[in-house]
């Protein structure tokens, strides 16, 4: 299980987004913050780009807050916390696209937490393909 505070924290950088879906990613390495970022709809990067047209979704070029961490990290990560909240700053789904998981895994990202509608945050490991729910305080 994730300690509420990386969870809180992908939390206070999704409300910190200037887009309409308000995404925040907390990037860690065994536990440490490597980089924190917000999906940016007036941006993009080749990689984002790149990505977009490998998975067929060429139209889906603006900045997601998973690739902004994966660009804005300095290290290696092993696990990645995608939060979405919407205007009223409740939970809703975070799961990340096909964009962001082909990214995640050539990454080797291993751990893939997210928050869903229901205020739960799942837990998904590219390595074993595998779904754990956890409750969210």
């Amino acid at each position: 299980m994730i300690p509420d505070n990386f969870l809180q924290l992908a939390i206070e950088t999704a409300k910190s987004s200037p887009s309409r879906r308000k995404v925040g990613a907390v990037l860690l390495k065994k536990s440490k913050v490597v980089a924190t970022a917000v999906n940016l709809e007036q941006k993009s990067h080749p990689l984002q780009a790149r990505l977009a047209k490998k998975v067929g979704l060429c139209e889906k070029i603006y900045l997601h807050a998973e690739i902004a961490a994966l660009i804005k990290a300095k290290e290696d990560a092993d696990t990645i916390v995608v939060a979405r909240v919407n205007t009223r700053n409740k939970l809703r789904m975070a799961k990340p696209c096909p964009i962001c998981t082909l990214a995640l895994e050539q990454e080797g990202i291993k751990n893939v937490y997210y928050t869903t509608n229901e205020g739960f945050m799942y837990k998904y490991n590219l390595e074993e393909d595998s779904l754990e729910i956890h409750e969210t305080t």
